[in-house]
């Protein structure tokens, strides 16, 4: 097994390949987007197992992976392993290095698999955390609910600039994730590679302005070239957030409802977006505005870490 905080390109097209193959066979992806950025970022550890664990060293890559897990700095850990070369213990031995690393991490089990489910339970993990995936049809059989405009003096809808609203957007951020493990500590720099990503469009960042003031965003996701060949795929409200300065004055519903009403007249069938299972006013809201659930993640840590953190 390779430990390393540097992938090589080869090391990169290895995992490449085995996250299209996993996911493919599972229906779903084991990485989510700060793994994703991980493999070409600084700040995480990567582990790989050749095939059927054959020894290989740094720099030198691999041409193809049994298995890949990731440790990313804030102790999550997500990994998998080849559809073809499951239940040879690749799995285990990924869990107990990411566990050597980081004895209080949080593994997650994205689309919570059965079959994840029952390895990390039989390891002696036990659900710590779960987040849910909302959508929500944007087809003409599903209006969007007409949202009248705030009545705060010299409020207005602008695109984003990075130049001028970065900071801003920063601030804004972690005002109101000031809770949240991941959204809330974004860093500049973290802003920076989410800005450099193909999908990013200035356009599909709405914020809110009162007078200078930068009070509220709502960030789309579309991903290029995806869904051409059918038309239009779903998108995703990858944030909405407003300043504690105008929360309850309707701000981000506003933001949302001009949001989904651009992408239902640019003709995208869907949106989706994700939500702390536990978190029950904003179930409400979205259940409100339409939007039902269709997928689950599940995060898991030992039993010594469930206890010291409910304890």
């Amino acid at each position: 097994m390779i430990t390393t905080a540097a992938l090589s390109q080869s090391h990169r097209e290895a995992i490449g390949e085995l996250l299209e193959a996993a996911t493919v066979h599972d229906g779903v992806s084991p990485l989510d987007e700060a793994a994703s950025l991980a493999l070409t970022g600084d700040g995480a550890q990567h582990l790989l197992v050749g095939p059927d664990d054959a020894e290989s060293t740094p720099g030198r890559g691999l041409q193809v992976l049994s298995g890949y897990a990731s440790v990313l700095a804030d102790g999550t850990v997500q990994g998998m392993v080849d559809p073809a070369q499951r239940r040879r213990g690749h799995g285990t031995a990924l869990l107990r290095a990411a566990l050597e690393l980081r004895p209080d991490a949080g593994v997650w089990a994205h689309g919570a698999l059965e079959a994840s489910l029952a390895f990390l339970t039989g390891a002696g993990l036990h659900e710590t955390r779960r987040l849910l995936t909302l959508r929500r049809d944007l087809t003409a059989a599903s209006p969007v609910p007409e949202v009248p405009a705030p009545t705060l003096e010299d409020l207005r809808l602008d695109t984003f600039e990075v130049d001028r609203d970065a900071d801003a957007w920063l601030e804004v951020n972690a005002a109101a994730f000031a809770d949240h493990p991941e959204q809330g500590a974004l860093t500049r720099d973290d802003l920076d590679q989410r800005l450099a990503e193909p999908w990013f469009d200035p356009e599909d960042l709405l914020v809110a302005r009162r007078g200078e003031e930068l009070v509220g965003f709502v960030w789309v996701k579309q991903e290029p070239g995806v869904g051409l060949a059918t038309g239009p795929a779903d998108a995703e409200i990858y944030v909405v957030a407003t300043s504690p300065t105008v929360q309850g004055h309707g701000v981000a519903g506003y933001l949302l409802a001009t949001s989904l009403t651009r992408l239902q007249r640019a003709g995208v069938p869907g949106v989706e977006l994700y939500v702390e299972a536990d978190n029950a006013p904003a179930l409400r809201l979205y259940e409100a505005w339409g939007f039902t659930v269709s997928g689950r993640d599940v995060q898991m840590r030992t039993e010594q870490m469930r206890t010291a953190e409910t304890g």
